[in-house]
């Protein structure tokens, strides 16, 4: 057996793909690095493990054995959270379903911009062209023409540099800007690479670096030479690394009321640092300490969905004694969990943070963790009554009393964790009973009343439909600044700067 990921060199994955295809090797342990690409249909067994976050994923996995003339066995196994185990009970969601419906945002500037570069390195673009690449089109064209990288003549634009476009795009990783790992104990020889998005999570000074089974000491993190030197070392636990996180909201391209509360859909900037690692035996689970540590700041720049209560439902759980800003942090992780349902993405696409900050009130944030987004959180903005309807029933159908990661989830994102307590910043610990209160106020179903709990004082709320609120149309705003200008305030922070520290 052998574990195979993106992260490893080309040569050596190549080479593990040879001895599993000759029968060298017996299976192997893989991320979804082998779900497409690669040849591989001859296995006799494919074990899931995890709901690999769309039905097209599940089936492509599944795929990877039994595509000979032998039959073949396939076992997909649930993990303990919210999206996994509201399909353990659906598996006709599964079987009975076709393959979802792909989000794209063809006019996200990041991508855009690439499709053009590698475009005019084959032909020269024209006006005309816009109406195969979008409206953004000609904006983007006259930024890369004012770097340099393309030329005007006759109203075409010419690839004007030497570089080669499509050697800096892959599809590997997140973003293009990458880390470097190096084993010192081995003359600084390359043994993988890591996007900048995980640098500072996964090869931080001091953590513990896994690789083909084989542990690994980070001796040091070089920023500015986009570098991670590491250590053979024989150790018996792995880290995890510990993160502190912020958001803030930008310009909102779209508004509707929903549930007597805000729904807006915008620009945000997602603040995050790495601020410790936990340290954990292997087998036991057991936490042997903590280590603090010093790095700066990302940054990235991307859409968001975020939602605004009324005040009438934040006042409800107070009525039985609870809090609503843990029941808004159940809801924000079964949200998180359950959004791949409605826009065909992973789980890691989309994050989300509970805030007070942009609104003075408690807000949920769901954001794509892409630069510049893929359109997830425009999804959950379009389909948020289904999507908080499908929280609800996780929530109502799970048979735990105060809240797991089944439901409501814990009160740290794993991996890696959000804002330890140990380490001196608190969180709010999510509550079943405060999410159901607030989910059954803002879709208008019957009050939900806590399981051995007295109301405080009356309901300050008429009774609404009970069928459900129906969602309202949006509302697009405005634009304040142009397209053109929209797009040049984000390719002028510089290829680094657009995701990085």
């Amino acid at each position: 057996m052998k574990p195979y990921r993106a992260g490893y060199l080309p040569e050596d994955r190549r080479a593990i793909e040879r001895r599993l295809f000759s029968g060298e090797l017996l299976g192997v342990t893989s991320t979804n690095a082998l779900e497409l690409g690669i040849d591989v249909g001859s296995l006799d067994a494919s074990l899931i493990v995890g709901y690999p976050g769309t039905i097209a994923s599940t089936r492509q996995q599944a795929g990877r054995a039994g595509r000979g003339q032998d039959e073949a066995l396939v076992i997909m196994i649930g993990y303990n959270d919210p999206l996994d185990q509201y399909l353990m009970g659906r598996p006709e969601y599964l079987f009975g379903r076709s393959p979802e419906n792909a989000v794209i945002d063809p006019e996200n500037p990041y991508l855009l911009a690439g499709h053009l570069r590698c475009a005019a390195f084959e032909l020269p673009l024209r006006r005309e062209d816009a109406e195969h690449f979008g409206e953004q089109t000609l904006p983007i064209l006259e930024i890369l023409e004012d770097l340099g990288q393309v030329n005007r003549i006759d109203e075409a634009w010419y690839w004007s540099t030497t570089d080669y476009p499509a050697a800096q795009i892959t599809l590997r990783t997140q973003s293009d800007d990458t880390y470097t790992i190096m084993d010192t104990s081995r003359g600084n020889q390359v043994i993988g690479v890591v996007d900048s998005i995980s640098a500072p999570e996964t090869v931080y000074p001091g953590g513990v670096y896994l690789q083909e089974g084989e542990t690994y000491l980070v001796r040091d993190l070089d920023l500015e030479a986009r570098a991670a030197y590491v250590e053979r070392a024989h150790v018996d636990y792995y880290t995890q690394a510990v993160l502190d996180s912020s958001i803030r909201a930008g310009e909102t391209h779209a508004e509707k009321e929903w549930g007597g509360g805000r729904l807006r859909f915008g620009d945000a900037t997602v603040t995050w640092r790495t601020t410790a690692f936990k340290k954990i035996k292997f087998y036991t689970q057991e936490s042997i300490g903590y280590s603090r540590l010093e790095l700066p700041a990302q940054h990235l720049e991307t859409n968001a969905m975020w939602f605004v209560p009324p005040e009438e439902a934040l006042a409800a759980p107070g009525e039985y004694g609870l809090k609503a800003i843990e029941g808004l942090v159940g809801i924000r992780n079964v949200a998180v969990n359950m959004l791949p349902l409605l826009a065909m993405c992973d789980r890691l696409d989309v994050g989300g943070i509970v805030d007070s900050s942009n609104t003075g009130t408690p807000t949920m944030f769901l954001y794509d963790r892409y630069p510049g987004g893929l359109g997830f959180a425009e999804k959950g903005f379009e389909l948020f009554q289904s999507l908080m309807e499908q929280s609800l029933e996780t929530i109502e159908k799970c048979q735990c009393e105060e809240g797991c990661p089944s439901c409501v989830g814990l009160p740290i994102t794993q991996p890696p964790q959000q804002m330890d307590l140990d380490l001196g910043r608190g969180y709010p610990i999510p509550d079943k009973e405060a999410a159901l209160v607030l989910l059954s106020h803002l879709l208008g179903r019957k009050p939900h009343v806590p399981a051995g709990r007295r109301r405080r004082r009356s309901a300050r709320r008429a009774p609404r439909e009970a069928e459900g609120v129906q969602e309202p149309e949006s509302t697009e705003l405005p634009s304040q600044m142009s397209v053109g200008r929209q797009v040049a305030r984000r390719l002028r922070q510089g290829r680094r700067g657009r995701v990085g520290l």
